[in-house]
């Protein structure tokens, strides 16, 4: 494994040809290192799903990019032989920003730019860490600043460009300070970006509402008399029409191995344009339910090894058979999966009772171990049934199993609630 000074090198030779003091360039390198980590999330088993890069920016605080944690059950944060445990401190999904929390996490934070943007043709400097071992920098300049649709700017392009595991890492100006998070999720053909500083100080505001969902507690059991009201069709519970803003569906997400449990929410944030906004973009969804767009998975193998377009196909009836082959977002996982509809009933869950079709999977998913593929992935028997209530356009359960040599999952999300806030 490179170290450090070996991974800089060269780009202290490239510093020093474009500047007229070495000395500023090799300042400039001490400056940056201390504050950049790596960053690694895990799912079931503490099996790794992804690696990225992190900036710190405050005590016991660093920013990333949140597609790196997709799916995450544990975040850890990384240098050399030492490892952090890292929390979600707050999520702007829509924007890709996420702040991070180490407790008793003693590294120097960076100067964030207080400019909105940097001039076209800066030069700048990309600084990550895609191993734990060490900090990579390269050098360029800026290539161009797009607006989003407001008007405002949404991304800086680069002239340089930076593997996946460098998501989250620091575009920084000449004088050290942080003008970007660099973040390779981009579709095909697009130039390489990074999202501005400025953007840093708001996460916050704009994940409160977010957090306060993905952290609500679970809420006092109610007596029977102040259960949903669900009628035998299956009608939604009565509080308003649906889909609205400030309307939540918790779920609980029961791991069977383990016995643990945890709540995940899905609050619907924007309806427009015929789409359902939910958790500030990790999730979208169609007027029909179906799925538009997962950016960052929660519930389990019900996000993370969901279909492009959702468990439920489209015009699903008693007696369908479907297949699907495709690969799993954030992950590449191959999957192949045979889907029917095996019977009509009702089914009860802590929400209420509703009247569900049953939709059984089977088929093949493709597990590397440790999420690090050494040749062909194996291909592992993967089991999953969803019920899906077509009153409420939406599945209320949702169990998934599979098991490989090295990890094995069995897991079951269930509705808990349904309201409006």
């Amino acid at each position: 494994m490179r170290r450090f000074a070996l991974i800089v090198t060269p780009v202290f030779l490239a510093l020093a040809a474009a500047n007229a003091s070495a000395l500023d360039a090799a300042q400039l390198l001490t400056k940056l290192t201390p504050s950049i980590y790596a960053v690694r999330a895990m799912g079931a088993n503490n099996a790794p799903l992804a690696s990225g890069s992190a900036v710190v920016i405050g005590p016991g605080q660093l920013v990333t990019a949140c597609h790196v944690l997709a799916g995450a059950r544990a975040i850890a944060v990384r240098r050399d032989n030492v490892s952090y445990d890292a929390t979600l401190d707050a999520p702007d999904v829509d924007r890709d920003l996420c702040l991070l929390r180490v407790a008793n996490f003693s590294a120097p934070a960076v100067s964030v730019s207080a400019a909105a943007a940097p001039s076209f043709g800066q030069k700048v400097l990309a600084a990550a860490s895609p191993e734990a071992a060490g900090v990579v920098v390269l050098d360029g300049s800026v290539s161009g600043l797009r607006a989003g649709s407001d008007g405002k700017l949404d991304r800086i392009e680069l002239t340089l460009d930076f593997p996946p595991a460098a998501s989250g890492g620091g575009l920084f100006d000449e004088t050290g300070r942080l003008v970007g998070i660099l973040s390779a999720g981009r579709a095909p053909g697009e130039k390489p970006k990074a999202l501005p500083a400025s953007w840093i100080a708001q996460i916050k505001e704009r994940g409160v509402a977010a957090m306060a969902s993905y952290r609500a507690p679970a809420p006092a059991p109610a007596p029977a008399a102040a259960a949903p009201v669900v009628d035998e069709a299956g009608a939604a519970p009565a509080g308003g029409a649906s889909p609205r803003v400030g309307e939540v569906w918790r779920y609980e997400l029961v791991d069977k191995l383990t016995r643990k449990r945890r709540d995940v929410v899905y609050r619907v944030d924007r309806v427009e344009d015929e789409r359902i906004t939910f958790n500030q973009g990790a999730r979208v969804e169609t007027l029909d339910g179906r799925v538009a767009r997962i950016s960052t998975p929660s519930g389990g193998e019900f996000d993370g090894a969901s279909p492009p377009r959702g468990w439920v196909p489209e015009d699903v009836k008693p007696g369908a058979r479907w297949k699907y082959s495709y690969k799993q977002a954030g992950t590449d996982l191959r999957t192949e999966l045979t889907g029917e509809v095996t019977g009509e009933s009702t089914i009860t869950v802590p929400a209420g009772s509703f009247r569900v079709l049953r939709l059984a999977y089977k088929g093949y998913v493709a597990r590397p171990f440790y999420g690090v593929s050494y040749g062909a992935p194996s291909s592992v028997p993967y089991t999953a049934v969803a019920w899906y209530a077509p009153e409420l356009k939406r599945v209320v359960r949702f169990d998934a199993s599979y098991a490989s040599k090295y990890e094995r999952v069995d897991e079951s999300l269930v509705l808990a609630e349904h309201r409006f806030d």
